[in-house]
Formats: structure tokens, C-alpha cells, sequence
């Protein structure tokens, strides 16, 4: 009787949240971008140009971008904001606000970069460094700090600058970075709250973890939400879970929950630059984009950031505009 119970309480909660992400379909969504100059480049776009389009053509209002380490800093103690400045003006002008990442782990692979004067040894990615290493991370996380503050004071009297993205994903294992050290972004997150009352969103992988950490640190939790994606084991592999799922992890953290990422491009373990065309098409074709969209509008998240607008210019170049021309609808 008991196992009748829970079955039928199980499936209840099944329809019940399924109706709901269908009524969820219905509701209002501000969709932003998340752009990346270099990545634009890679794809042989010009990427000012790319970027320029994103906020007028399409019309977004809301930009991720990133501060990258090696491009503030390339020389110790000198910082030069002028590129991303003219990222940050452009979309002033466009009324257009800008969701920052600062950090040393930042979105697009290999994730971690940190400038060339920062000598850093392979050996420091291992999970067991030894006693001279350890020293080596400390003066990592030094200058890690020192670069935060200059980026905050720098843009923080900024109107644009409507949030901090404080690392990504920093306590996923990921990218070509040290292992995730949770002591250090509670160190991390509390010394850039002292420097700003701008909110700060910690994001976290949306299908390989639960969250709790990340949303107890964040003024705003920050979710990726990937559909399928390029495995060394099992090769292509596509998440089951249904849009509640994301829902109901939000409400356990009960803490205000954006999706920094969507996927709306392929996943591939080779740079798409360097992927055949077809083979991208195959991987993520039209209704893979329209099919995304619809399931993270059943999440019910209200703010979603899109991961691939540079892919749907460079898809557009490449005799293939239907991406793009799918993306001009969501913004109008």
C-alpha cells in the first residue's frame, strides 16, 4: 500500500510539474548574449563588427561579457581596459546593460588564463601539489586578487555594469585550471563584495551539481543549461532531464536563478573552426536551436543568456542564415 502511495505521489508531482512547464511557454523572457571577441575571431568574423549586429540588428539589451586576465594585464602591474571598454561603450550607447565575469577562470575554453609574466607549472592543474607548488597557488591567488580590485574600481561607478559574474563555474572541475578550491572563492566572493554593492552571481554547472554553495555565496545564482553534449566515454550524449528538474534544484537553494548559458550551438571536443561544416550541422541543426529555446522557456527562469551568437554569424557567412534569422525573433 505504502509503494502504491509513493508511486502515486510521484506521478503527481510528475503532471503537475509538467503542466507547468507548458504553461511556462507562455510567460515573458529576457533573453541576452554572452560574446566573446577572441571566440568571434576564431570564427573569422570581425569581431566588432559581429558585436555591433548582436546589439543593433538583433536588439539584445542584456551582454555577458568577460574580463580576461591576460588581455587587462599582459604586463605585471599594468593595466589596459581600452578593448573591453570599447565593448562596455558600445553597449552604453545601445542601452544595453553588461553582465561582467572577472576572475581567473572566465567562459570559453580552456577557461583559465592567466598572462604570461604569471609563470604557472602544469604540475599546479594536479589534484596533490607539493610543498613548493602550494606557495606557487598562494601567489596565484595573490595576484588574482590584486587584478579583481583593479577591474572593480574601474568599472564599478559604471552605470553598463549591471552585475559581477565573480569566476565560472569556479567549483566545477573543468577547463585547463587548478582543481576547485571552495576555501578560496568564500575568500574570493568576500573580498569583492567589500569593494562593491553591484550584485554578484556565482554560477554553477546546471546538470552536475546541486548548487547549494554556489547560492549561498551569490547575490544571484547563474545556471548553465546544456541539452547535449561531446563525452570522452560515452561520445554524444543528451541530458534527460526534463525542464522541472532545473526548477526544483532552484527551489531547494531558494535563491534567485538566472541561466547565464543556453546552449544554442554544437558541442564539439574539436574547435568548431576546425570542425567540417557539415559535421556542425549534423551535431546542432535548426530545430536544435528552437528546441532548446522552448525547453529552457519551460524552466520558468525568467533570464537566459544565450551561449553561440558568434556561431550564428559565423553560420550566416557560411550560406546557412537560419540561425540567425530563429535569433532575431527572440529579441524583438
Amino acid at each position: 500500500m505504502k509503494r502504491i502511495i509513493l508511486l502515486l505521489a510521484i506521478s503527481a508531482f510528475v503532471i503537475v510539474n509538467t503542466i507547468a512547464d507548458s504553461q511556462n511557454l507562455q510567460k515573458p523572457i529576457s533573453f541576452g548574449v554572452s560574446f566573446s571577441p577572441r571566440y568571434a575571431l576564431e570564427l573569422g568574423l570581425n569581431p566588432k563588427l559581429t558585436y555591433q549586429s548582436i546589439l543593433q540588428e538583433l536588439g539584445t539589451k542584456s551582454v555577458r561579457l568577460s574580463a580576461y586576465w591576460d588581455e587587462i594585464e599582459s604586463e605585471e602591474d599594468k593595466f589596459n581596459f581600452d578593448k573591453l571598454d570599447w565593448y562596455v561603450d558600445e553597449a552604453e550607447k545601445n542601452q544595453a546593460k553588461v553582465l561582467l565575469a572577472i576572475g581567473y577562470k572566465l567562459p570559453r575554453w580552456p577557461e583559465c588564463r592567466q598572462p604570461n609574466w604569471l609563470e604557472i607549472r602544469n604540475s599546479l592543474f594536479d589534484s596533490k601539489l607539493a610543498q613548493s607548488e602550494q606557495v606557487e597557488i598562494r601567489n596565484l591567488r595573490d595576484q588574482q586578487l590584486v587584478m579583481l580590485e583593479k577591474v572593480i574600481r574601474h568599472y564599478d561607478q559604471n552605470p553598463t555594469i549591471s552585475a559581477w559574474q565573480v569566476e565560472n563555474e569556479p567549483l566545477l572541475d573543468f577547463g585547463l585550471c587548478p582543481k576547485p578550491d571552495r576555501e578560496f572563492l568564500k575568500k574570493e566572493v568576500g573580498f569583492v563584495k567589500n569593494l562593491t554593492k553591484k550584485p554578484v552571481i556565482i554560477t554553477d554547472s546546471g546538470e552536475l551539481r546541486l548548487w547549494f554553495t554556489p547560492a549561498k555565496l551569490s547575490d544571484i545564482l547563474g545556471i548553465t543549461l546544456y541539452r547535449t553534449v561531446e563525452t570522452p566515454i560515452f561520445g554524444s550524449f543528451h541530458y534527460p532531464f526534463p525542464p522541472w528538474f532545473y526548477r526544483l534544484k532552484a527551489n531547494l537553494v531558494r535563491k534567485k536563478t538566472i541561466v547565464v548559458e543556453l546552449q544554442t550551438e554544437p558541442w564539439s571536443r574539436e574547435p568548431l573552426s576546425q570542425t567540417p561544416l557539415e559535421e556542425q550541422i549534423k551535431r546542432f541543426p535548426p530545430k536544435s536551436l528552437q528546441k532548446n529555446i522552448e525547453f529552457a522557456r519551460q524552466t520558468g527562469f525568467k533570464e537566459i543568456y544565450l551561449w553561440g551568437a558568434e556561431w550564428w554569424y559565423f553560420m550566416a557567412a557560411n550560406s546557412h542564415p537560419e540561425y540567425l534569422e530563429y535569433a532575431r525573433g527572440l529579441f524583438k
